[in-house]
C-alpha cells in the first residue's frame, strides 16, 4: 500500500482509495468532485465507504496487499464494486460468505482478470458514487433473516427495538454500546445499528436516543435523514404512536425485548441459583450484612426503611467523605473496616447478605484509558469474589445467604462475560429512570429472588424532575441524564448546554438538595464535614438510586425479620402493595 503524491491533478474521480485521516486507521473510498471547496494540494476529495462523508485526504493507490488486517465486510464491498468494474461474475451457488470472499480474494492477487488493473479505473467523465449500504439487500419490508445493522444473513437473535434480526458482532456492539451516552445525554451510537457517523436526535422530553444518516436513508427513504434535520423537535420512532415507516418497523414490545435481551445476552447457560423456601415468620432471624465498597451507606439506608432488623452492618469502604456521611446519618450502627482486601469471614463473619460494586472506571468503555477486568481498580471485582466463596454456605447448611453484585452496562462485551463465569450467572438490567426522574442503568448480578422481575414505581416514588425541585423553581426537562460525578452531567439538551431549572426567570443548575432527592436519599444527607457542592456531587454521582436498590432488596422479607414500621413507613409500603416488590404481590407468592 504506496503512498501517492505525484500526478494529483490527473486522478478520475470515481476511483477506489485507500486514505487515512490522522488519528484513524485506513479506509476504503471513492474520489469524489469538489463541491465548493477550496482544494487543498496534493490532496483530493474522498467520500468514504460505508460513512457518507468527504473529507480532503492524501490518498493511497487501490492495493490488495494486507487486506486482513482492514474490515472483513468493507474490503468485501470493495471487492465486489471491483469485479462489477472489471466484468467478473462469481457463481450465484455460492452460499458461504467465507468461501466468496476467498475466491474474490484468488481473483483479485489473480490479476483483476478479464480485464486487468485498468478495469479498475472509471470510465471517462463519468462520476460513479456507489454508498456502500444495504439498500441493495433490503426488500419493501425486512425480513427475519437479515441483520438490521450490516446486512448478513448470519443472524443470531432478534432485534429487540425494531422487527429484524442481529448478528454475533452486531450483538455484542448493540449491548456494549446501547448505553453509552455521550457528554451532551445523548447516545453516543444509532439507536438502531449502534454504529454510524452523524446522528439525528430526539426531541421527546426524557428521550436521549439518536438515529444515524444510513440507516434512516437505508431502511426508511432516501433522504429521510436530510428531510429530517429541519424538523425542531423531532420525534423519534419510538416514541411515536407504532407504526412502519419504510422498512423500519418498531416492535409493540420493545420494553420487555431489550430487558429480555440484558437479562441473557452472554450466550452463557449457567445452573440455576440454590433455591431457599420462605421463612416461617417466628423463625425469621435479624439480618447480617457485610457491604464491599460501601459508598454512602446506600444498603442500610434502604433496609431500614423496608423494616429490616439488622443485627449487624459490616460496610468496606476507604473513602473519608463517604464513611462520614454514612456514619453521621446511621448513628454509628455501620462497623466500618476499611480496605477490602482486608475483610475475613473469621474477623467479622458470618454473614446473611453480601452486597458490592467495585469501582467501574476500568471497566467502562467511556474512560478511554480503561485498563479491564484484570488491571487497575477492575481487579477488585476479584475481592468481591473471593469473599463470596469464603461465605457462601456449605450444601449441608440450610440458612439462606444472598449476594449482589453491581457494575455499570456499558462494559466491553469480554470483561462482562467473565463476570458472568466467575459469579456463575447472567445480570439482569434495571434503570432508575422507571422509578426517579435521572437514567441509571446498571447491571446487577446476584441470588435474590425475583431480581429479574419489571420494576414498577410505588406511588411515593417521584417520577418526574418537578417533584424534586424545592420550592419556586420550576424544572424544564423531566428526566434529566445519568448524573456522575463530572459537574457536567447535570447539563442537558443536544449540545450540553441546557440547565435544568429555572428560578425567578434565571437558568439553574439542580441543587445538592434537590440531587439527593432525584437519588430517592432525604434531604442534606450529604452535608457533612464542611464537604462543598462538588464534593457531594462525587459521592451521590458514584452511589446507587434508593428505590432501585428497595425494590431489589424487597424479596428479603420473607427470610428475614422486620421491625413493625411506624405510620407513615407503613402508608408508604402499603401504597407500593401491588407492585411486584410489596412481599404480599402475586409475583413475589410463587417465588416462595
Amino acid at each position: 500500500m504506496a503512498s501517492c503524491t505525484c500526478n494529483f491533478c490527473v486522478r478520475l474521480q470515481g476511483e477506489l482509495v485507500w486514505g487515512q485521516i490522522e488519528g484513524f486507521s485506513p479506509w476504503p473510498g471513492i474520489i469524489v468532485p469538489f463541491k465548493g471547496q477550496v482544494h487543498l494540494p496534493q490532496k483530493r476529495m474522498v467520500e468514504w465507504y460505508g460513512q457518507r462523508m468527504c473529507s480532503q485526504v492524501i490518498v493511497f493507490h487501490f492495493i490488495l496487499t494486507g487486506w486482513s488486517f482492514f474490515c472483513r465486510c468493507i474490503s468485501m464491498y470493495v471487492l465486489q464494486e471491483a469485479a462489477m468494474r472489471c466484468g467478473k461474475k462469481f457463481s450465484p451457488l455460492l452460499q458461504d460468505s467465507e468461501e466468496v470472499l476467498k475466491q474474490v480474494l484468488d481473483w483479485a492477487f489473480g490479476g483483476f482478470q478479464p480485464t486487468g488493473p485498468d478495469g479498475l479505473k472509471p470510465k471517462q467523465g463519468a462520476f460513479i458514487c456507489r454508498s456502500v449500504n444495504l439498500a441493495s439487500r433490503l426488500p419493501a419490508v425486512l425480513p427475519a433473516d437479515f441483520c438490521v445493522c450490516c446486512g448478513t444473513k448470519e443472524i443470531q437473535i432478534s432485534h429487540p427495538l425494531f422487527k429484524g434480526s442481529l448478528c454475533l458482532k452486531c450483538k455484542d456492539n448493540f449491548t456494549e454500546t446501547l448505553y453509552r451516552y455521550d457528554e451532551d445525554g445523548y447516545q453516543s451510537y444509532c439507536t438502531i445499528c449502534c454504529y454510524g457517523m452523524e446522528v439525528i436526535l430526539c426531541g421527546q422530553d426524557g428521550c436521549h436516543r439518536s438515529f444515524c444518516e444510513d440507516c434512516l436513508n437505508i431502511l426508511v427513504g432516501p433522504k429521510t435523514f436530510d428531510s429530517l434535520k429541519v424538523v425542531d423537535p423531532w420525534i423519534c420512532y419510538l416514541c411515536q404512536p407504532h407504526q412502519p415507516h419504510g422498512a423500519l418497523v418498531p416492535r409493540e414490545d420493545w420494553r420487555f425485548r431489550v430487558q429480555e435481551m440484558f437479562a441473557n445476552n452472554s450466550a452463557m447457560e449457567f445452573e440455576p441459583h440454590r433455591v431457599y423456601p420462605s421463612v416461617p415468620t417466628k423463625m425469621r432471624r435479624p439480618l447480617r450484612v457485610l457491604s464491599l465498597f460501601d459508598g454512602i451507606g446506600t444498603g442500610y439506608l434502604v433496609l431500614k426503611d423496608l423494616g429490616f432488623k439488622v443485627e449487624k452492618y459490616v460496610a468496606s469502604e476507604v473513602c473519608e467523605d463517604s464513611v462520614a456521611v454514612a456514619t453521621i446519618n446511621h448513628d454509628g450502627k455501620i462497623i466500618h473496616v476499611g480496605d477490602v482486601r482486608l475483610v475475613s469471614q473469621e474477623l467479622w463473619g458470618p454473614f446473611d447478605l453480601l452486597i458490592g460494586g467495585s469501582p467501574c472506571n476500568d471497566l467502562s468503555i467511556v474512560n478511554p484509558l480503561r485498563k479491564g477486568l484484570y488491571e487497575g481498580t477492575g481487579r477488585l471485582f476479584f475481592e468481591f469474589y473471593r469473599i463470596l466463596q469464603l461465605l457462601k454456605p456449605k450444601e449441608d447448611d440450610e440458612r439462606p445467604f444472598f449476594w449482589l453484585f453491581e457494575n455499570v452496562v456499558f462494559m466491553n462485551t469480554h470483561d462482562k462475560v467473565n463476570i458472568c463465569r466467575f459469579l456463575e450467572c447472567n445480570p439482569v438490567l434495571v434503570d432508575a429512570v422507571k422509578v426517579s426522574p435521572a437514567h441509571r442503568a446498571r447491571y446487577f448480578w446476584g441470588n435474590i429472588p425475583g431480581m429479574s422481575r419489571p420494576i414498577i414505581a410505588s406511588q411515593n416514588d417521584k417520577l418526574n424532575l418537578q417533584d424534586c425541585l424545592e420550592l419556586g423553581r420550576e424544572a424544564r426537562v423531566t428526566k434529566v441524564r445519568t448524573i456522575t460525578t463530572n459537574p457536567n452531567s447535570l447539563k442537558q439538551g443536544k449540545d450540553v448546554s441546557l440547565l435544568p431549572v429555572v428560578q425567578n426567570g434565571r437558568e439553574d443548575i439542580l441543587w445538592i438538595t434537590e440531587l439527593e432527592k432525584i437519588f430517592g436519599f432525604p434531604k442534606h444527607y450529604t452535608d457533612a464535614r464542611n464537604m462543598n457542592r462538588q464534593q457531594r456531587q462525587k459521592l451521590l454521582g458514584k452511589a446507587w438510586s434508593v428505590p432501585v436498590i428497595r425494590h431489589l432488596f424487597a424479596p428479603l422479607k420473607e427470610y428475614f425479620a422486620c421491625d413493625e414500621l411506624p405510620p407513615i413507613a407503613a402508608s408508604c409500603v402499603s401504597a407500593a402493595s401491588t407492585a411486584p416488590s410489596s412481599p404480599n404481590s402475586p409475583d413475589l407468592q410463587q417465588l416462595r
